[in-house]
């Protein structure tokens, strides 16, 4: 089993939930054990279509989308995690390091601007067919000059 039974009396401790039978939790240990297992095969299968060899938390996170269960809340990052070793009494515990920020030089630093309001714009790209020349719409390039179109209106086709 990839989960002890220890592991999972210390969750169900942690979110409330005390003295747990050992029979439950040998089934919770398994039920989850199968679980991973299916959603790290479908995980792998988004990494293969990828045409990846590593699998990455979008991988996951996709899977976890397929079987309809939320997502994984965080972040990514490019480079591998270094996990440090916290031996405790009952078994090894395993955690990142965070950067240290010092709250005096962070209180210190200008606060940053304050966002515009928000605004929505909207326009029609053609209208009956014809885009009209207007800053919104993209300068169509004539093929074989390479140049700006003439200051016409655009026809597009159907």
């Amino acid at each position: 089993m990839i989960y002890s039974k220890s592991t999972i009396k210390n969750i169900s401790e942690s979110v409330g939930i005390p003295r747990l039978k050992d029979e439950i939790t040998t089934a919770m240990a398994q039920d989850v054990e199968y679980r991973l297992h299916e959603i790290i095969d479908e995980a792998m299968k988004f990494m293969r279509h990828s045409k990846r060899t590593k699998l990455t938390v979008s991988d996951i996170n996709s899977a976890l989308r397929v079987r309809n269960v939320e997502p994984i809340y965080g972040f990514e990052t490019g480079r591998p995690m270094k996990f440090h070793k916290a031996p405790t009494a009952l078994e090894d515990v395993y955690y990142v390091d965070d950067e240290q920020i010092d709250l005096d030089t962070l209180l210190d630093e200008p606060l940053p601007n304050v966002p515009l309001d928000v605004v929505y714009t909207a326009h029609w790209l053609a209208i009956e067919g014809v885009q009209p020349r207007i800053q919104q719409n993209p300068i169509p390039i004539d093929e074989d000059s390479g140049e700006p179109a003439a200051k016409k209106p655009m026809r597009v086709q159907r």
